[in-house]
């Protein structure tokens, strides 16, 4: 945010100061455990905490707050702002800068590969414009308006996600933020129990190209049914990417390497670009692709994105290769799940090379609705017979779905010897600490409230 006193901070938020209107402040936080000291403090109210509990918290850092219930015996030198919402504060925060202040923002939506895809743009375009980026996977009403609320002066280029839950999501994000270019990577059956069909989903995605900037611009997976047909009548500039299909950006001559990347040609603007992808897997590449079309849609050089596409790495749990000491290899996708993806991640297993097992951890996927059995036990149906070893992790306190994975495993033919269950990541750890030998590579994969992450972190300590 570019640095405001909280008299301007208060007139672009419609909200009244009680003191300190001269106090300035250049950050703003939402959570009292990362206030700065030229920050301001929001005081969300959750559907689990309020913000206002941690306020004398964060005033002992912050320069002030912005809150909806004023305490009592506030901080003398503290500013402090008064409105009706603070969330709806923090997004109109958001509206302001964006009316204010000249950049191009980039919106993401999809339903895998939003954040991985995210982080590819954001490294091309870095390479030839100030670049600011959402972080972690903050992409819904409060985390999609915290990005623009904390981008920094001088910033060119803002890159940021845009998810959802229910239908109107999307629309609420991109209609406040009006993104220039709308990015999709796919569209599957992800949070279905909200939609009841892959077509319900789709038009709560279509909600993306619907609020796009005048002019806007929209980057389609030609690849992918449901987003040809969302975007089949949009009427502004449409730039395609694909591998199957025909589009202006299309991989051919694709050397999948297993965990070491791909090396493929990049048919483009009349020419052909021999690139190497240090990621794995045919999903990295889609992304890759998508952030190749928007890089070019925006005017980023041939040359900038060449650079940009040997820096790209993967983030945090999203495809992470981890050699542990005593042989084993990690692949870490603990971040998130999905059936889409899970192939798509079992397919890349398959390819990889191992001196030993292939061992698939598959923790439960979360959010697919009354379906959900059926889609965990045609999940297990579709584990590829090349993988050695299945372990099913549940949620704790639901094993249904983990239960329901083993037994379609069971149906294509894996025997019980190569079947494991456990009912939480801990318990999963602590069998793996001893299970694995030299040689073996690991799949972890799971929805985010599984918690595989901390079957990682016990391997990385043990070893």
């Amino acid at each position: 945010m570019p640095t405001l006193t909280f008299s301007q901070l208060a007139d672009m938020i419609g909200g009244t100061v009680l003191q300190g209107g001269d106090v300035s402040s250049s950050a703003v936080v939402i959570d009292s455990r990362e206030v700065k000291p030229d920050s301001v403090f929001f005081a969300i109210k959750g559907e689990r905490l309020d913000g206002h509990q941690f306020l004398p918290q964060a005033l002992q850092t912050a320069r002030g707050a912005v809150v909806s219930d004023v305490p009592n015996d506030l901080p003398a030198d503290k500013g402090i702002i008064r409105v009706d919402d603070t969330t709806r504060a923090l997004q109109k925060l958001a509206s302001s800068i964006r009316a204010r202040y000249d950049f191009l923002l980039i919106g993401i939506t999809g339903s895998a590969g939003k954040t991985t895809t995210k982080e590819m743009i954001a490294t091309l375009v870095s390479t030839e414009r100030r670049t600011w980026k959402s972080w972690g996977n903050f992409n819904n009403q409060i985390g999609a308006p915290l990005c623009l609320d904390n981008m920094p002066d001088g910033s060119q280029v803002v890159v940021s996600e845009m998810g959802m839950n229910h239908a109107g999501e999307i629309a609420e994000i991109a209609g406040l933020m009006r993104p220039n270019v709308g990015v999709y990577t796919n569209i599957a059956p992800v949070h279905i129990e909200f939609f009841g069909t892959i077509e319900g989903i789709a038009a709560a995605k279509r909600e993306l190209l619907e609020n796009l900037a005048p002019n806007g611009t929209v980057i389609v997976n030609n690849d992918n049914e449901h987003v040809v047909n969302i975007s089949r009548d949009f009427d502004g500039r449409k730039v395609t990417y694909g591998i199957e299909h025909d589009a202006e950006y299309r991989a051919t001559n694709i050397r999948e390497r297993g965990l070491l990347g791909t090396r493929f040609t990049l048919e483009a603007e009349g020419a052909s670009r021999e690139l190497e992808l240090l990621l794995p897997g045919r999903h990295n590449l889609d992304n890759l692709l998508a952030a190749i079309a928007t890089a070019r849609a925006i005017g980023i050089s041939w040359e900038g994105i060449e650079r940009g596409v040997a820096d790209v790495k993967p983030a945090y749990h999203r495809g992470v290769i981890v050699p542990l000491p005593n042989g084993a290899t990690i692949y870490d996708d603990t971040y998130n799940s999905n059936p889409y993806a899970l192939a798509r991640t079992l397919e890349l297993m398959t390819q990889a090379e191992a001196r030993g097992r292939r061992i698939a951890v598959i923790g439960d996927m979360l959010e697919l609705g009354e379906q959900e059995l059926e889609f965990h036990r045609e999940a297990g149906k579709g584990i590829p017979k090349s993988i050695d070893v299945v372990v099913a992790v549940a949620k704790p306190g639901n094993e249904a779905r983990s239960r329901a994975l083993l037994a379609g495993a069971r149906e294509a033919g894996f025997g019980d010897d190569a079947l494991h269950h456990f009912a939480n990541a801990e318990a999963a750890g602590e069998f793996l600490e001893t299970f694995l030998k030299d040689g073996d590579l690991v799949l972890l994969k799971g929805s985010r409230g599984v918690g595989l992450d901390k079957a990682v972190a016990l391997l990385e300590g043990a070893h």
